[in-house]
């Protein structure tokens, strides 16, 4: 009998715990989804400077991908767009990024959103000390390669693996904005 007592104890404690995640859940939901959405709006802003107000929020399928693309539209005219990559290719895991290009399909910033990389080594690649080199460049100006692997890029010292995964996605999301732009009307 003792045992079937302490049985419906902790079932009641299992109830219990699970409706006070739950409640906690439900309470900060809407907190996270908030701040997700300024810590959004900041990183447009910052790979897009041509960015005055707005953005509209698109999606993408380039080679069976698709991809969130924030064009910036002023006037109706289309002034360039952030693309949300994300590059499996990571040390530790996937590096999502925000990688801002204008018209004439050259880089405006690049806002490192998400990664697991190694502290102090892959986590360089979110400082513009070591993304700036691709600040103005375009496919026919740079190959988006570490330089190891015949490309232009400095890769960041003992975190190749990040560097080259970032760099190849940056390339990437170069062809997929060009081929966006090419369907949107080039405008």
């Amino acid at each position: 009998m003792k045992g079937m007592k302490d049985v419906l104890i902790l079932i009641l404690i299992a109830i219990l715990s699970g409706v006070a995640l739950s409640g906690v859940y439900l309470g900060t939901k809407g907190k996270i989804a908030e701040a997700k959405l300024e810590e959004l709006e900041s990183a447009l802003g910052t790979v897009m400077p041509f960015m005055k107000e707005t953005y509209r929020e698109v999606g993408f399928d380039y080679e069976g991908t698709s991809y969130p693309i924030y064009e910036v539209l002023e006037n109706g005219e289309f002034l360039g767009a952030a693309l949300e990559m994300v590059s499996p290719e990571g040390y530790s895991g996937d590096i999502m990024f925000l990688l801002g290009v204008n018209t004439d399909e050259a880089v405006t910033g690049i806002y490192i959103l998400d990664h697991t990389e190694t502290p102090g080594l892959g986590t360089k690649a979110a400082d513009e000390a070591w993304w700036g080199q691709f600040l103005d460049k375009t496919l026919a100006s740079y190959t988006f390669k570490v330089k190891k692997d015949g490309g232009d890029v400095d890769a960041i010292t003992a975190a190749t693996i990040t560097s080259r995964a970032i760099s190849d996605y940056v390339g990437k999301g170069l062809v997929v904005f060009r081929q966006f732009k090419a369907e949107r009307g080039g405008e």
